[in-house]
């Protein structure tokens, strides 16, 4: 009886020990819109024949232990499948292999998953205990900060992570990518960045996603990093040459955060220090060689302060000899000019303006008159009667001596003799 109740026992341990289900892995988490497997593989007695395999997702407000089914989201019996899994499920279907695919994965999917087989036996009915629990990442992905401080600000020195995520959970599929101010930084490729020290470089708006993927965070994080003033250095803002009269401003400037609340400005000349102003600004109206020396300036934030470099500032002085030749020859310049100017309007009023004349055709008329005078020889002394011949010359217009100076006609150019006679 002994030896019986020993086997009765093991057989029955045996048996117990045949059923079996094997999730892997048992949580999940997974974008949204995208597909998840459920790897599951289970055992049973040999002697018992399989009849049903189901997959079930217990309600809200039922026990999720397994020990209540809810919504069947796989079963051998396609008409018993729940009406939001229809067409959105695979089932491995082969022997002891109870894996799952669902796709399409929404919010609503959110839970915990158990499969469960039936043999032909009356109790032959097995749930594997514990389940998938399967989250569900909502997107756009979100950056968040986390330090050794549970309050206060973020100073240079202090151990920072930012850590890209989703609401529910984050996928651990990657790799992601980290971007600073839009630039990729090339040797982050995890769901979390970290930085043991940050500094005032580190200082700057972060985002995160996944890598070769259009899925990105939605809003950056600004990493505010506090820090003392940094690359404090002065500026010169002059009109033109540091010379003896013009103007010129020194300007304070520097990285800081927060912004700088006190600026100092310093004078060194002749070994003495002494303070000069309280802006960020140091104006010079007329520079003159008392303002030579040299200048530095010092930033105060609440995270501490810093010196400027020291600049040399030497007022040039103009060469006065140089400027009184200049002057000079510019005077000498301008008085020749005047003075050809008034010698040139005097000639003008001198010269007398000329009449136009009339211009007469200069007329030659040649005509020579030969006078034949005959006398008597006999005696010269006895009363002589002349007698003188009219000479009739032609009526001579200026027309007519025009034609007759320019003509070569011998009809012109006669000779009229006059015949004296004497008469006793």
């Amino acid at each position: 009886m002994f030896f019986i109740s020993i086997f009765l026992q093991l057989s029955l341990s045996a048996a117990l020990a045949s059923w079996s289900v094997s999730y892997k892995p048992r949580s999940i988490c997974v974008f949204e819109r995208s597909s998840v497997d459920f790897t599951c593989s289970f055992d049973y007695p040999s002697f018992q024949t399989l009849k049903t395999t189901k997959w079930f997702k217990p309600n809200k407000h039922q026990k999720q232990d397994g020990t209540q089914q809810g919504i069947f989201v796989h079963h051998s019996e396609a008409a018993e499948i729940d009406q939001l899994y229809k067409n959105r499920t695979v089932f491995a279907n082969q022997d002891k292999n109870c894996s799952l695919q669902l796709y399409n994965v929404s919010k609503s999917d959110i839970g915990k998953y158990f499969f469960r087989l039936e043999t032909n036996y009356y109790r032959g009915k097995y749930t594997g205990p514990g389940g998938i629990y399967l989250n569900v990442a909502v997107l756009p992905f979100r950056v968040t900060v986390t330090t050794q401080k549970v309050y206060g600000h973020i100073h240079e020195g202090d151990s920072v992570t930012l850590r890209c995520s989703t609401e529910n959970c984050t996928p651990e599929q990657g790799p992601f990518a980290w971007f600073k101010n839009h630039l990729l930084l090339p040797q982050a490729t995890e769901n979390e960045l970290q930085i043991s020290s940050v500094s005032h470089n580190d200082f700057g708006n972060y985002s995160c996603g996944l890598k070769n993927s259009s899925m990105t965070s939605a809003d950056e994080l600004l990493l505010d990093v506090r820090y003392s003033p940094k690359n404090v250095e002065i500026t010169i803002l002059t009109s033109g040459k540091i010379e003896q009269g013009n103007s010129l401003t020194l300007i304070c400037k520097s990285n800081a955060n927060p912004a700088v609340t006190n600026y100092t400005w310093f004078k060194i000349r002749d070994g003495n220090i002494s303070s000069i102003g309280f802006d960020c600004e140091f104006s010079i109206k007329a520079a003159s060689q008392k303002d030579d020396g040299q200048y530095f300036c010092t930033a105060k934030n609440d995270m501490g302060s810093q010196n400027s470099t020291i600049i040399a500032l030497k007022v040039e002085v103009p060469d006065r000899h140089f400027l009184l030749t200049a002057t000079a020859l510019l005077f000498f310049v301008i008085v020749v000019l005047l003075v050809l100017f008034g010698l040139n309007i005097r000639r003008k009023q001198i010269t007398p303006k000329k009449q136009p004349t009339e211009q007469t055709p200069a007329v030659t008329v040649t005509e020579e008159i030969y006078e034949n005078l005959r006398k008597s020889p006999e005696s010269e002394e006895s009363h002589t009667n002349l007698i003188y011949a009219d000479l009739n010359l032609p009526s001579l217009t200026s027309d007519s001596l025009f034609y007759r100076s320019h003509s070569n006609s011998q009809e012109d150019d006669a000779v009229v003799y006059s015949l004296l006679s004497n008469k006793e």
